[in-house]
């Protein structure tokens, strides 16, 4: 009998709770192209999915999460980054449409000045977001008791390290020779 002392939620305060956080994705998310005034510098990279900005996004979310991994010099950072970036877009771009449609959602949405400031204590763009601050918020979705944010945490650990050690270029900041070595194939 325990059971009939919970309170339980309603299918009505779901149906709304729902309704609710569809119009705020939606009202979030609406019309949020770059305009013609926006200068995004890029890093120069030919991705086939991610748009300049999105590349930022993930560079400064990879350094949070890889910065144990990442060479201390700053072009070879750069250049592991890049490659990160790259196994990340890749990744990206084979998933299916719909599965896509809902990236770029949480893409843009991470976007927003006003997310930033909240999730991240910056409004400002992501270079002046401080890294210890992102990865405080990271590992608090980590452990969250709200599964929404633990499935992010883990959906965005998961494209990271799948493009940090799909990489034959990161392989050697962490030591690994290769699958070759691992198989016993060396050469010469």
């Amino acid at each position: 009998m325990a059971i009939s002392r919970k309170i339980l939620i309603s299918r009505r305060t779901v149906v709304k709770t729902s309704a609710l956080g569809a119009v705020f994705l939606f009202l979030s998310t609406w019309k949020c192209k770059p305009t013609e005034k926006s200068v995004i510098a890029g890093r120069g990279l030919s991705c086939r999915f991610l748009d300049p900005e999105a590349q930022e996004i993930f560079a400064h979310l990879c350094e949070a999460v890889l910065f144990n991994f990442l060479p201390k010099e700053p072009s070879e950072k750069e250049k592991v980054l890049n490659e990160v970036i790259l196994g990340i877009d890749s990744y990206l771009y084979t998933l299916p449409i719909h599965t896509q449609e809902e990236i770029l959602e949480a893409i843009q949405f991470l976007k927003l000045r006003f997310v930033r400031w909240y999730l991240f204590g910056s409004g400002s763009h992501w270079e002046l977001t401080d890294r210890n601050v992102v990865i405080k918020t990271l590992n608090q979705w980590k452990m969250s008791s709200i599964s929404l944010f633990r499935s992010i945490f883990f959906l965005l650990q998961s494209m990271i390290t799948i493009g940090y050690f799909d990489s034959s270029y990161s392989w050697k900041h962490v030591g690994y020779p290769g699958p070759k070595h691992a198989l016993g194939l060396r050469h010469g």
